[in-house]
């Protein structure tokens, strides 16, 4: 567990701090979690079976940030912008109704598509006409952070050594970064590509990354992963589900593309690894983002 960063006194106060997620179907509809890991050819891994559902793990994410930040400097609590209340605007009126006048809004998302732009601007600006004597500042998203690289990398590792394989000396690894679709007029995915360069820096000689969206926009699990086989001439095809939880995008959209292109590529193995989770490296990245807002405050 991180231990408390340390924190510079603003506005000689206590902060509220609101973690602000997509949310999931997961929380109604706990069948999500049923991946249909057949239609890629294999078996539902441990990780999958023992998953915890979508609700309880960004509970424990906000638990973990309130201890990191520190009871006695902030107020931490969940919002989400879809399927699962409170809605990030019910969570800044309860921590203001506690008598909190600075309120940091921080992203709990791993892209920069419409919910960290235009959604969070709508909310914000709502909000504080709202609550005029409340001041609410927004935190900057995870975004292509060389920590997330670095948890990216740690899940191909883990993969390969449950596995127990190796790099082809002759022809490198393929590894597909994944993550969830948003239409290209919201995200141009020009920070997914800066990832997928940190991803296989990290990852050194042997391995070649692509990156890709679920569905929605380009670029295409299809076009990402016939580039890998046919252009970088890889020997295996790692998917790194760029999600934080398995649900409805890994079963339908991810595990279901990679059942088309082992039917495409059949001499060309496929594998998936874990998706994100809860781990302190994210809590600490989550943690420095609020912090970033304390110092510029």
């Amino acid at each position: 567990m991180p231990e408390n960063i340390n924190r510079t006194e603003s506005n000689g106060g206590r902060w509220g701090v609101v973690v602000v997620a997509h949310g999931s179907q997961r929380g109604a509809s706990p069948e999500e979690c049923s991946c249909n890991w057949q239609a890629a050819g294999a078996s539902p891994p441990d990780w999958c079976l023992h998953c915890p559902n979508t609700p309880t793990g960004l509970k424990e994410a906000t638990d973990r940030l309130q201890h990191t930040l520190g009871i006695d400097r902030a107020a931490v609590e969940l919002s989400c912008l879809e399927f699962i209340e409170p809605r990030p605007d019910q969570t800044i009126h309860n921590l203001a109704s506690q008598g909190l006048s600075n309120i940091v809004v921080m992203p709990y998302l791993l892209g920069q598509g419409k919910h960290v732009t235009l959604e969070m601007d709508e909310i914000l600006d709502e909000v504080r006409a709202e609550l005029p004597n409340v001041t609410v500042h927004l935190a900057g998203p995870l975004g292509p952070d060389p920590r997330m690289a670095h948890i990216v990398v740690d899940r191909i590792r883990y993969l390969e050594t449950s596995l127990g394989t190796s790099p082809d000396e002759n022809r490198p690894t393929g590894v597909l970064l994944v993550k969830a679709g948003t239409k290209n007029q919201y995200d141009n995915c020009l920070w997914l590509h800066e990832l997928g360069r940190m991803v296989e820096k990290n990852l050194g000689l042997g391995y070649a990354v692509g990156v890709a969206q679920s569905h929605y926009g380009d670029p295409t699990f299809e076009s990402a992963g016939s580039h890998l086989i046919e252009e970088r001439n890889v020997s295996a095809v790692i998917v790194v589900p760029y999600l934080f939880f398995p649900g409805l995008i890994l079963k339908r959209n991810i595990i279901g593309e990679m059942g088309r292109m082992a039917e495409k590529y059949p001499h060309i193995p496929l594998t998936v690894t874990p998706p994100l989770g809860v781990t302190d490296e994210v809590v600490a990245l989550a943690a420095h983002r609020v912090q970033e807002v304390w110092d510029r405050v």
